[in-house]
């Protein structure tokens, strides 16, 4: 069975900012914060270097907000290089995914697509003194999910959304433009 965070190299990335080895003991938080993500407490918006959550915590509701600072120019090119090339190589992905070997290829570049949580800009409404928060943890469980189900997430954060755009599905149809009198018949 695949973990339930970070299924992916993708999503495992950013698992990884949450559940970080460097630690000098386990954080009391990360129960609490898996368990409101498993659960669907914590529901994304997710935009060009801007992460948005309303957590659902005890019946309050909590607004979080974590900034990621984008790519330089320089790393944006080299990002949108390595892209094309991988895709080129693997023809015929589902849109929004990316191949498993690109995330090893972004990081013998150098490129980080996750940002360690110290140096996320992350707020939460909530009153609690430690920073991050079970919410802040919860929304970067939750992304780690969101990623895992579609990886090109993970490089649209941190890349302008004229970069980011990618090209739609040519096997795609709207079900409006099907009309049922002939399709099924």
């Amino acid at each position: 069975m695949p973990p339930e965070f970070g299924a992916t190299p993708w999503g495992r990335s950013w698992t990884r900012t949450v559940e970080t080895t460097a630690a000098s003991g386990p954080n009391p938080l990360l129960p609490k914060a898996r368990s409101l993500a498993r659960n669907h407490c914590a529901t994304l918006t997710t935009e060009v270097g801007v992460v948005t959550a309303k957590v659902v915590a005890s019946s309050d509701q909590f607004s979080v907000r974590i900034e990621l600072p984008p790519w330089s120019e320089e790393t944006k090119k080299d990002a949108e290089r390595l892209i094309a090339k991988s895709l080129a190589v693997n023809p015929g992905l589902a849109v929004g995914d990316l191949p498993d070997g690109l995330e090893a290829d972004f990081t013998a570049a150098g490129i980080a697509f996750t940002v360690p949580v110290g140096e996320q800009v992350a707020t939460c409404d909530c009153r609690t003194r430690k920073r991050p928060c079970a919410h802040i943890l919860a929304t970067l469980y939750a992304l780690s999910m969101r990623v895992d189900e579609r990886p090109r997430l993970a490089v649209e954060l941190r890349m302008d959304s004229a970069a980011a755009a990618e090209c739609a599905d040519p096997d795609w149809i709207p079900l409006t433009d099907l009309d049922p009198g002939t399709f099924y018949g």
